[in-house]
């Protein structure tokens, strides 16, 4: 009988900055079909991919396979037309319970370059979910995933982790405040209609900014995000223009090309009088050109230099972090308790599992 392992191979910003990342993101709508790709191509039980501004991660239950670290490196190389020698140590490899215990710091924000932040939990769920639709995951990755969600509610709910505003969004709103000052007369554009632009959005509006715009390939998204928000819809392809009539641009989508040039930015600086032009890019890849650095009295920031704000908000979060890995050692415990079970025992006596727990039931 094979016996049941999780395997976890990744990258993320504590092993390598947000040029070599970027490389090996998967895009959001494509993310189904690479889920399937990856099973199929490695013949592995189970296999999840997840995939954030700040982390790319590969989740396996090897089954079979002889080497599933080269293979998933392999297919990794292969996907993304990388050549992963490259990479060398930026490339981390977990196994058993260290890989349990792994996901559980990452689904509780305790691994994010915020720690504490919630948005990764969110994250977590959707790449779970979009397994599940792929076909891709089974009893023991639900099992897994669904603990880890589980052990972030308890971990946020028993402990003061979440104290202070150090959420991506939030920081993003605080770095635009501490370059432009005061809100009360400004006007943002946010380009994107998720989580974190929603979460931009309430930032935005918490601080007093004056107006904000909201773009997204999808009109309908937009519409409906600025309608709950008091916010005006801007069409996709108008954004560009309005770029001179704003103070602060945030780009939070997961669109596949560049999206702002500095090509765009130079014709519009005397039209701003040469009015602080402030921009953050969240996207990985990155969808604002580098070079708009270059241009007099336009600032460009990308996700990596949020980095650099978070610290005055983290020495409260960082004396709960004992408290936060002891719950997550107890979950990994009880994780580990039921593989041993499996491969002990047999899986025949799990065979009514074989379909995978439904959401809500790992305990």
């Amino acid at each position: 009988m094979t016996q049941l392992d999780i395997a976890v191979i990744g990258i993320n910003h504590k092993t390598a900055p947000v040029e070599i990342r970027e490389k090996l993101s998967f895009s959001p709508g494509k993310i189904v079909d690479a889920n399937r790709l990856l099973k199929e191509t490695l013949s592995f039980r189970e296999s999840l991919i997840l995939s954030t501004c700040n982390r790319v991660e590969i989740y396996a239950v090897p089954g079979n396979a002889a080497d599933h670290v080269s293979d998933i490196k392999n297919f990794l190389a292969r996907y993304h037309g990388a050549d992963l020698a490259e990479y060398g140590e930026r490339i981390y490899v977990k196994r058993g319970r260290s890989a349990v215990e792994h996901l559980f710091g990452v689904t509780a924000g305790l691994d994010s370059m915020v720690v504490g932040e919630v948005e990764i939990s969110g994250q977590v769920k959707k790449a779970y979910n979009d397994a599940r639709e792929g076909l891709t995951t089974g009893k023991a990755l639900n099992r897994l995933f669904e603990k880890a969600l589980n052990t972030a509610k308890k971990i946020r709910t028993k402990t003061l982790i979440g104290r202070g505003p150090v959420s991506v969004s939030s920081v993003a709103v605080a770095l635009a405040e501490k370059i432009l000052g005061k809100l009360e007369d400004k006007t943002a554009l946010i380009i994107g209609t998720g989580e974190i632009g929603e979460k931009l959005l309430l930032y935005l509006k918490k601080n007093g900014i004056k107006s904000v715009l909201v773009a997204n390939r999808t009109r309908e998204k937009a519409l409906d995000l600025a309608s709950r928000f008091k916010a005006e819809a801007v069409a996709f392809r108008e954004f560009i223009a309005r770029l001179a009539d704003v103070d602060i641009v945030i780009v939070a989508t997961g669109a596949p090309h560049s999206l702002i040039r500095k090509d765009d930015i130079v014709p519009l600086m005397p039209r701003r009088k040469q009015r602080p032009l402030f921009i953050i890019d969240l996207a990985v890849p990155r969808h604002v050109e580098g070079a708009i650095n270059k241009i007099d009295n336009a600032y460009l920031y990308d996700i990596d230099d949020l980095e650099k704000i978070t610290s005055e908000n983290m020495n409260s979060r960082k004396g709960e972090l004992e408290n936060c890995f002891e719950i997550v050692r107890s979950s990994a415990d009880n994780y580990m308790k039921w593989i041993e079970a499996v491969n002990a025992e047999g899986e025949n006596r799990f065979s009514l599992l074989s379909g995978g727990l439904r959401p809500g039931r790992a305990k």
